[in-house]
């Protein structure tokens, strides 16, 4: 009888705990595998029940719930999916990861074109209006004279580079480290905001953009997009580099004068 009454209680016990969690209806749990471009049931979503789908599937929506900025349920290859293709990868540090490369993107984007731009214009020397393969990022296609050779600055920029690396990747194991460490005194502008993706701070956020929950959605949003946006820009200039041998403000400049001749069919010799 006691372990009559024991189970009874265990399973009285669990029922109350299942309905706590699930509510008093009865759970309902249907998969579909067939390719969808729209959820045929909503996902658990914390940001944009109705966002856009780009050639979404049922695997990706069960894991992309719309909660990231710019997520579209697009994900063909499952590299965020934890338990699929991509599991070797946590899916958040390939989340973290785009977003830091497209910031790093939009920087070099600007950098790489604004040289040629300001030497058009008249507002640099024409020796350092350059475009950006001939200075000294790739040695055998030209350089610049600057204070130390090529090879000298590649190195001491990995040494830089890797230093904040490090400190990066720190804060992304462990959250507001940064702001324990020393630093020069300052220490306290690293501390973070709990979300390495989103530091904030004196340092990185210094106008204080996205005060509310609102206006910083969808500055997320518009960051994510520009960053995707920038790493093609990068790997268009690189093509560009290499097929026309000038600066992708010389190729606009070219298409503009003389659109018919100068296009992406001309330049890689299809006509």
């Amino acid at each position: 009888m006691a372990a009559q009454a024991l189970v009874s209680s265990s399973l009285t016990s669990s029922v109350q705990t299942a309905r706590q969690i699930f509510g008093t209806k009865p759970v309902v749990s249907v998969r579909k595998t067939s390719f969808v471009v729209k959820a045929a049931s909503t996902p658990p979503v914390k940001q944009g029940a109705n966002r856009p789908l780009w050639f979404a599937s049922s695997q990706s929506l069960s894991y992309l719930d719309g909660s990231l900025p710019g997520d579209y349920g697009f994900d063909p290859l499952g590299l965020s999916d934890p338990e699929g293709t991509g599991g070797f990868i946590e899916p958040k540090w390939l989340a973290y990861g785009e977003i830091i490369n497209g910031r790093f993107a939009m920087l070099g984007a600007a950098g790489a074109i604004a040289p040629e731009i300001l030497g058009k214009a008249g507002l640099i020397p024409a020796d350092t209006a350059l475009p950006w393969f001939q200075t000294g990022v790739i040695p055998p296609a030209g350089t610049y004279s600057y204070w130390a050779d090529p090879y000298t600055l590649f190195v001491l920029e990995m040494a830089l580079m890797g230093f904040a690396e490090h400190r990066r990747l720190q804060d992304w194991y462990n959250p507001g480290s940064m702001g324990k460490q020393y630093f020069l005194g300052l220490e306290k502008g690293f501390a973070g905001s709990g979300d390495p993706s989103y530091p904030g701070g004196p340092f990185f956020n210094p106008l204080g953009f996205g005060k509310d929950e609102k206006s910083m959605k969808e500055l997320k949003l518009k960051e994510v997009k520009n960053g995707r946006l920038a790493m093609l820009a990068i790997l268009g200039y690189f093509v560009q580099g290499l097929v026309t041998g000038v600066g992708p403000y010389q190729n606009l400049l070219d298409h503009l004068a003389d659109p018919v001749n100068n296009n992406v069919l001309t330049s890689l010799k299809f006509h």
